[in-house]
């Protein structure tokens, strides 16, 4: 990782061409958050948040021309500082569940915040997704705009040892591909999983039901009752998890109790090459959304706990399945079974994650 790069842009604010930055008032008392848009000459539109380095808003253009953001936004900007559902924030240090807000590493315990009942999650309270990210550097080119933004996780924090240094890159290309790649050091062993945590709409209203989804997974990750893994993988096959042909989300999920919230396991070896993940569409606005990634598996969660109670930036409620997430990371819950693929990052090695979106309407 290159520290330098913290000085290149000292005021974290850009103007070239195919980027514009914008500020967004969250009320007295607080800093306005710094908004970075990228835009590519089909007419795509990516706006970045410094908290949380997060995605806060994608408009893409349908079949017909009519653009729409295609993930849930807040319309109360003040949400933001108290974001419980996590809208389009960076995940970590460990995205997902750590079972009993602890783990062994070495000969030492170590103890988390739990904030997910008995359990821990995305890094806790004060995980990556409250911190207030610096804009590092900007490349704006004939074929891609990208940000890069940089956070430091102090050692102890959150939990975890370790001062882990992390840089994200969002890059959009002409081609309609969104490239999230992270990289991160440490100086001493500490668990490492990153993932973005934004909700798809492709229909850029109403609820996510209709969308039809298919995920390049034959197993998932057998969960207990406070959805921790019990360290078995099992068989999608004729299951309503199983989304190896393209189905509507809404087909069979009434016979999976609660709703979608678990991991399917696209590489049980983990070996961190690029493959496909899965591939979202929406029929009636011809967006779909195709992802690859590095990572092993990817977290599908069909917003389940949104309850009406905020409001999306036109106004109608973020009622129950409004957004979905597909959140690609290693196993959850790894640093406590010791049969899955590793999400330690040792002191001298270097962390990297590569997740695509790619975009298209027909």
């Amino acid at each position: 990782m290159q520290s330098e790069l913290i000085s290149e842009l000292a005021s974290g604010l850009i103007v070239s061409r195919g980027i514009e930055t914008s500020k967004l008032i969250v009320g007295s008392g607080h800093p306005p958050l710094q908004l970075v848009t990228l835009e590519n000459s089909r007419g795509t539109r990516v706006t970045l948040c410094d908290l949380g380095a997060s995605l806060y808003s994608i408009h893409t253009r349908d079949r017909y021309g009519h653009s729409d953001n295609i993930l849930l936004t807040y319309r109360n900007p003040q949400h933001w500082l108290d974001n419980h559902w996590y809208l389009g924030i960076t995940a970590g240090r460990v995205a997902n569940r750590i079972g009993g807000a602890r783990f062994e590493l070495g000969e030492e315990t170590y103890l988390l915040p739990a904030n997910d009942g008995e359990n821990h999650l995305h890094g806790g309270p004060q995980g990556l997704h409250t911190k207030r990210w610096q804009v590092v550097q900007s490349e704006s080119g004939a074929t891609a705009r990208s940000v890069t933004f940089r956070c430091v996780s102090e050692d102890g924090e959150g939990g975890y040892p370790g001062r882990l240094e992390i840089e994200l890159t969002y890059r959009l290309d002409e081609n309609d591909a969104l490239t999230l790649d992270y990289r991160a050091v440490t100086d001493a062993d500490t668990p490492v999983a990153l993932t973005n945590h934004c909700y798809w709409n492709l229909a850029g209203r109403d609820g996510i039901l209709e969308h039809e989804l298919e995920i390049y997974a034959d197993q998932l990750l057998q969960l207990n009752d406070q959805l921790i893994p019990t360290g078995e993988l099992v068989s999608v096959a004729d299951t309503p998890v199983d989304f190896r042909k393209r189905k509507k989300i809404g087909r069979d999920i009434d016979w999976w109790p609660g709703g979608y919230d678990n991991f399917w396991v696209v590489d049980a070896q983990a070996d961190k090459a690029m493959k496909p993940i899965a591939s979202l569409v929406h029929p009636a606005s011809g967006r779909s959304i195709k992802i690859l990634s590095s990572e092993a598996g990817v977290q599908f969660y069909s917003g389940n706990f949104l309850d009406g109670s905020r409001e999306r930036d036109d106004g109608s409620p973020i009622h129950q399945h409004a957004g979905l997430c597909l959140e690609t990371h290693g196993f959850p819950d790894a640093p406590n079974h010791d049969h899955f693929p590793s999400v330690t990052l040792k002191q001298g090695d270097e962390y990297r994650q590569t997740t695509v979106y790619q975009f298209s309407a027909g």
